[in-house]
C-alpha cells in the first residue's frame, strides 16, 4: 500500500522585467575571477565519507538500506540491501573508480557549496539576478534555486562578470511546476526511460507516479519485470551484468546549469566551472547581497562530482561521486539543503578549532599545571567564554544546521533524500563532536572562572587586611602625637611656676608699685 502523497503549491517564479543594457562604448568589461580555491585554515574534524569510500543510497523507495560496511562490496561493485533481504548490486561506474583529480580532468561535472558570509539578502539577490543575469530565480522558502543556460556570455556591464546566454523558458518552469505539484517520484523529465520498479522482489514505492506519455504500456513493463526477475541469482540478490566496456557519462541537460542560493549565507553551484562560480559570486557582492562577507581565507568549500545515468540500477552517492537516474531540480534542492548544512557545519568546527588552538587558549592549561596562578585577566576570560557560547549557540539554535527545510515538511517525498545525504556528510556525528569539544572548554572556562574568582577574593582579602594594619598605625600615630604634646605642655608649665618661685617679695612688691604708678588716676 503506498503512501499518501502530499502535495504542496508550486513555488511561483518571481516576475521578471525584459532588461536590456548595451555595452557602454569604451567601458571594458570585466574578467571572471580566477582564484583558486582556498585553502583550509588548520586542521578539524573530517567526515569519514572522504576517505572511506562510504556508499549511500539515494532512495527511490523507502524500504532500502545502504549494505553494511563493505561486506557485500568487492573492488568494483556496489550494492543495497532491501528490508526484505534481496541484495542487489552494480558496478562502479567510471567516475566513481577516479579520485577526485582524475574527475577532474575527465571533465565530469562539478557540484561546489561555499560558506561565504552570515546570510544573504534575498529579496535584492533576486531582483539583481534577474536583471544583470537573465534568469528567473524560484523562491522555495530560506532557498532561491536559479537556473543558467550554458554558455554563460559576458555581463551587460562592468558590475556584472556574465549572464545567462538565454532567458527563463516558460515551458521548463512549466514542467518543473507540475513536478512540484506532483511531488518527487524519482524522475520528472518524461523524455527518458522511467525508474524501475522492483515490485515482486521487495520494493515498496512511496507514491504512485503519473503515467507519462511517452511510459511504455502495461504489458511492456510486465515483460521487463520477467527479465529482470529471470536475473536474480540463487543466493536472494540481482546484480546488472558486467558492461564490457566503460560506457561514457551520460549527457542531458548539458546546457544548462544550476545555483541555490540559501539565506544563511552558503551557495551551491551544479555544472558550473571554478572560475564562473567565482564570478558569480564577485557579482553578488558587488550588488550588495551579501551579509558580513567572509575574508576568502575563511570560506569553506566542498567539492563533489556528478553524472546522469539512466542506465544505474540506483541513484547513489559514493567517494564524493553522485549519480543520478535523471534531473531534476527538487532533488538536486533536497541535496543542497544538506550539503549547505554540512557546510556551515564545517565553518563552525573551523572557529572551534580557531579558537581552542589560539596560543591563549592553549597556554591557560599549562600555566595552571606549571605555576598554578593564571595570568589571564577577567575580560580576556570573559570574551573567551562569549565566543564559545556565540559558537555554541549558532550550532544548535541558531545556525540551520540541526534543523529540518520547511520544504521537508510540506514534500514528504524529498525528506528521505535530504537525510540520506546528511547521513554521508555525518552531520549529526560531527554536530555531537563539536559539542563535545565546546563541552570540554566550556569545563576548562569555569575552572579559569573559579580560580579568577578565588583570586578576586584572596585579592579583597588582603585589601581588607591592609586597611586594618592602616587604621591600627594610623590609631597608634594619633595615640603617640597626643603622649607628646602632652609631655610637652607639662614641661611649659613647670617653667612658668619655677618662674614665680624665683621672684623675692620685695621685687613683686616693687613692680606692683611701679605699676601701680604708671596708672592714670595717679598721675
Amino acid at each position: 500500500m503506498s503512501l499518501p502523497q502530499m502535495t504542496r503549491t508550486p513555488s511561483t517564479p518571481l516576475p521578471t522585467r525584459k532588461h536590456t543594457r548595451p555595452h557602454a562604448p569604451g567601458k571594458a568589461v570585466r574578467r571572471p575571477s580566477l582564484s583558486a580555491l582556498p585553502t583550509a585554515t588548520g586542521p578539524k574534524t573530517q567526515r569519514t565519507s572522504k576517505t572511506s569510500q562510504k556508499l549511500v543510497v539515494l532512495p527511490s523507495a523507502p524500504q532500502t538500506k545502504p549494505l553494511p560496511g563493505e561486506e557485500f562490496q568487492g573492488d568494483d561493485t556496489l550494492g543495497y540491501e532491501t528490508d526484505t533481504g534481496l541484495v542487489v548490486r552494480d558496478y562502479k561506474n567510471e567516475g566513481e573508480r577516479m579520485s577526485k583529480d582524475q574527475r577532474k580532468k575527465a571533465g565530469f561535472k562539478r557540484l561546489t557549496v561555499y560558506c561565504v558570509a552570515d546570510g544573504f539578502k534575498m529579496k535584492l539577490l533576486a531582483s539583481f539576478l534577474k536583471r544583470e543575469h537573465n534568469v528567473g530565480p524560484r523562491v522555495y522558502d530560506e532557498a532561491m534555486y536559479v537556473m543558467y543556460h550554458l554558455p554563460l556570455l559576458p555581463g551587460y556591464g562592468p558590475n556584472s562578470n556574465l549572464r545567462s546566454s538565454a532567458p527563463p523558458n516558460e515551458r521548463l518552469m512549466k514542467r518543473m511546476s507540475e513536478a512540484e505539484e506532483n511531488g518527487y517520484q524519482g524522475m520528472y523529465f518524461t523524455s527518458q526511460s522511467p525508474e524501475t520498479k522492483f515490485s515482486e522482489s521487495g520494493y515498496i514505492p512511496s507514491v504512485s507516479p503519473k503515467t507519462p506519455p511517452a511510459m511504455s504500456s502495461v504489458t511492456e513493463r510486465e515483460e521487463e519485470r520477467e527479465a529482470e526477475t529471470d536475473t536474480e541469482r540463487d543466493g536472494g540478490g540481482r546484480e546488472t551484468p558486467r558492461p564490457q566496456a566503460a560506457s561514457a557519462p551520460y549527457k542531458v541537460e548539458e546546457n544548462v546549469a544550476e545555483v541555490i542560493f540559501f539565506s544563511y549565507g552558503v551557495v551551491a553551484f551544479f555544472g558550473m566551472q571554478e572560475g564562473e562560480e567565482r564570478s558569480i559570486l564577485e557579482d553578488v557582492e558587488n550588488a550588495g547581497g551579501m551579509i558580513k562577507k567572509f575574508q576568502e581565507d575563511d570560506w569553506e568549500v566542498e567539492e563533489f562530482h556528478y553524472v546522469h545515468d539512466p542506465n544505474i540500477v540506483y541513484p547513489r552517492i559514493y567517494n564524493d561521486f553522485f549519480t543520478f537516474k535523471s534531473p531534476s531540480h527538487l532533488l538536486k534542492i533536497s541535496i543542497a539543503h544538506a550539503l549547505a548544512q554540512s557546510t556551515l557545519l564545517a565553518h563552525y568546527e573551523s572557529l572551534a578549532h580557531r579558537v581552542l588552538s589560539a596560543p591563549t587558549t592553549l597556554s591557560i592549561p599549562r600555566q595552571l599545571a606549571s605555576t598554578g596562578v593564571l595570568t589571564l585577566r577577567r575580560t580576556e576570560a570573559l570574551k573567551l567564554t562569549g565566543r564559545l557560547f556565540k559558537l555554541k549557540r549558532d550550532v544548535n539554535l541558531m545556525g540551520n544546521v540541526l534543523d529540518v527545510p520547511e520544504l521537508f515538511w510540506d514534500e514528504a517525498s524529498l525528506g528521505e533524500l535530504y537525510e540520506s545525504v546528511r547521513e554521508y556528510m555525518e552531520v549529526e556525528q560531527r554536530v555531537g563532536v563539536l559539542n563535545e569539544k565546546l563541552g570540554v572548554a566550556s569545563d576548562l572556562l569555569d575552572a579559569i572562572h573559579n580560580h579568577l574568582n578565588n583570586s578576586a577574593m584572596e585579592r579583597i582579602t588582603w585589601i581588607i587586611i591592609w586597611l586594618i594594619v592602616v587604621a591600627c598605625v594610623v590609631e597608634m600615630g594619633e595615640v603617640l602625637a597626643r603622649l607628646v604634646v602632652h609631655a610637652t605642655m607639662g614641661n611649659k608649665k613647670k617653667l612658668a611656676n619655677a618662674a614665680v618661685n624665683a621672684l623675692s617679695r620685695d621685687e613683686v612688691l616693687r613692680t606692683l608699685e611701679g605699676m601701680m604708678a604708671k596708672s592714670p588716676g595717679n598721675m
